[in-house]
């Protein structure tokens, strides 16, 4: 444990809140600073050394490349540091000015931050997270809300195999444990590969809200068919009952309903009928996920031909057809 708080510590990923007593993000009070914040610097009995010029102090802003620049003491890092690290370094540098220093450090505002997040998520890439009204200064900044904003993870992720990189260093997270990020940050979510996504589909914080599945096939509801919104880790049976179809008319003799997916992780489309009555009896129904599509058939041969003429444009690359 203490080999790691040192290795979160060089790397500067809020180190406090992570070793300090195993929290699973910073506490409320603590804000790890990120590229164009800025803080406020106060210094008693030092005030050529501090932020306030004229009356006003609108803070010394953190550049791009990280860092704070103080009166005579020149460029001092402040991104990726809580508030009170920055605050212990600018005491033990003024110690060579003022013997005994007294020193105070508050974050004025606080920027948006640019990171990547890249891996098993819905919405990959460079995206930017604010921090919102209402919160705790920074509590925005982290790596959940940004997976969060990134659509959430897919069912094949590796949600205790979550890395954060930060100027070509990397750390795994602890399993359950949130972390700040800053400008430039990047998230990686591991994959557990092609093929493992049912056995892990399960609900998670990281999850997004809601998935989308697509509905369609015969005897319908009029307007029913097409997108379906549902929570992650709605079988089959949920989706037919939200697009009205699982009346006593879908049990008849024969009604089959297919499930069209392409595999998360690998990128294979496959189609698997089941019976109806299996589905709606709970002996066949399997949980759905993101941007699956779900096609209903009468149940007769002679709809054979009908059937196959919903599931053909499903299974091509590039056309969706929904009636």
């Amino acid at each position: 444990m203490q080999r790691a708080c040192r290795n979160k510590r060089r790397l500067g990923i809020g180190w406090l809140a992570l070793c300090g007593l195993g929290f699973a993000g910073p506490p409320a009070e603590a804000t790890t600073l990120s590229t164009f914040d800025r803080v406020s610097v106060a210094v008693a009995n030092g005030e050529e050394f501090g932020s306030a010029k004229d009356g006003t102090d609108p803070g010394f802003l953190i550049g791009a490349d990280g860092s704070i620049h103080v009166p005579q003491l020149g460029r001092i890092p402040a991104a990726g540091r809580e508030e009170i690290e920055l605050q212990e370094e600018l005491t033990a540098r003024l110690r060579n000015f003022i013997r005994v220093p007294d020193v105070s450090v508050r974050v004025v505002s606080l920027s948006p931050a640019s990171v990547e997040v890249a891996g098993a998520v819905y919405r990959p890439g460079q995206l930017t997270i604010r921090s919102t009204a209402g919160s705790e200064p920074g509590a925005t900044r982290t790596v959940y809300n940004a997976i969060k904003e990134a659509g959430g993870v897919r069912p094949d992720a590796d949600v205790t195999a979550i890395e954060l990189e930060r100027a070509g260093k990397r750390i795994k997270l602890p399993p359950g444990q949130d972390a700040p990020v800053i400008g430039g940050d990047r998230i990686i979510v591991a994959s557990l590969g092609p093929r493992q996504s049912e056995a892990s589909n399960l609900p998670t914080q990281l999850a997004p809200e809601t998935i989308t599945v697509y509905v369609s096939g015969q005897d319908l509801p009029a307007g029913s068919a097409g997108p379906v919104k549902l929570r992650p880790g709605t079988t089959l049976a949920g989706a037919l009952t939200a697009a009205g179809g699982s009346g006593e008319s879908f049990l008849r003799s024969g009604r089959k309903v297919t499930l069209i997916r392409t595999d998360p992780a690998g990128g294979q489309r496959t189609a698997k009928s089941f019976e109806m009555a299996e589905v709606l009896g709970g002996s066949s129904d399997p949980k759905l996920m993101q941007d699956d599509s779900v096609v209903l058939d009468a149940g007769s041969t002679a709809n054979t031909s009908g059937v196959m003429s919903l599931l053909s444009p499903l299974l091509m690359p590039f056309v969706w057809l929904f009636r």
